[in-house]
This record gives C-alpha cells, structure tokens and sequence, in this order.
C-alpha cells in the first residue's frame, strides 16, 4: 500500500510540473516577438499586435522606414518582451513600454534617430525626450543626410512647391517658388514632406498655401 501511495505522490508531481512546465512555455511563447510590421509594431505570439507606447517611426515607403524594421527587428524578432503601461491605440492594438531585459526598446528606437516622440504620457516621456534630442543633436537616422533634406533640389523644374509640416501645430502648409521662406525650408522626407508639381496635387495631399506666401 505504501508503495502504491508514492506511486501516486510521484504521479501527482509529475502532472503538476507538466501542467506548470506547459503554462509557463505557453506565457514565454505569447510574449515572444513573431513578426515585425515596420519601426514601432510588432506582433506578438498570443496573436496580439503591439506598438511602442511614445515613438513613432516612419510608415512604410518613407524614408528611414526600411533602417527602423530592421532595427526593431534586431532588437525584439524571436526575444521575449516585457510590456509595460499598457494602452490601446484607436485601433485597438496594444500600446506599451517595450522591455527585452532590461533594455528599453521605445529609447533605443528614438536614440537611433529611428522614430520621432509622440508625447503619449508614460513614466519615461522625460528619458525619451532626452533620446530623441541626442539623436538630434548627434544628426542620427532621419535626421541625418539620409533623410532630412536642407536644401533640396527639385525632381524636375515644373515640381518646385515644397510641403512642409509645421511641427508645433502637425499643419501641413505647401511653400511656392515666391513665398518669403521658400529657400529656409528643409523637408523632412520621413514625414512626407516632399516637393509638388502643381497646388492643386499640394491641395489634394493635405497641404494648405503658408501663410507668408505673396500672391
């Protein structure tokens, strides 16, 4: 009888440990990183997509949208993520501070010049802020050469209409040949800032004649 009972005990402790062993692989397993969208989403193994909470990179086809999917992707692909202050985007998606052990996915992004803040408030706005003006500062990413253009030079000479986006207001205005600061104006093409070739194309992406310009 005895050993019949430790026969039972040893079985009991093996169906718990299988059944821990099988939650915890499944937990890891959900929070790992399976696919990588662009520069700030990714999707995880539960199925759920995330994005980082505070940084935005450029949407695919920008500039600099291709060096941060690979970036992003070296930092989180097959890892397992830690999220933190969760929210949810306006479509759904689950938006956090993104840790891979103690490395802060969300700063690496900004300090590599890969994403601009989107001032979502969380407990790390000052340290994200403090990345981004290095990366600035330092002209990496997008804000280097690679992107950012300071003195442009027209596609062809019917395209000479600059878009522009005010950064303090988001307002996209477009900047003709005569407007005062036409040649001051540096476009950011990860952004899509770019030149048009006729105020009506400027009108139909968004873009409204600056206030500076003479008629």
């Amino acid at each position: 009888m005895k050993r019949v009972g430790s026969y039972a005990i040893l079985l009991l402790l093996a169906a718990s440990l299988g059944i821990n062993g099988f939650y915890f692989f499944s937990q890891q397993h959900g929070m790992t990183v399976v696919d990588v969208h662009d520069g700030d989403t990714f999707t995880l193994g539960s199925g759920d997509r995330v994005r980082l909470l505070g940084a935005d990179a450029p949407e695919l086809s920008r500039c600099g949208a291709d060096e941060a999917k690979k970036k992003l992707s070296d930092l989180v692909l097959r890892k397992t993520v830690k999220i933190t202050e969760e929210k949810r985007d306006t479509y759904g998606r689950r938006m956090g501070l993104v840790y891979v052990g103690t490395t802060l996915v969300n700063e690496v992004m900004l300090k590599e010049g890969l994403a601009r803040p989107d001032y979502t408030k969380n407990s790390k706005n000052e340290q994200l802020k403090a990345a981004y003006k290095d990366a600035t500062d330092n002209a990496r990413g997008i804000h280097s050469s690679l992107c950012k253009q300071v003195s442009p030079t027209p596609p062809s000479p019917n395209c000479t209409i600059k878009g522009n986006i005010d950064k303090a207001t988001w307002t996209h205005y477009y900047h003709l040949p005569n407007c005062r600061h036409y040649n001051q104006i540096v476009l950011d093409a990860d952004m899509g800032e770019q030149f048009f070739c006729s105020e009506k194309e400027a009108s139909a992406a968004g873009f409204t004649l600056a206030p500076d310009c003479l008629r």
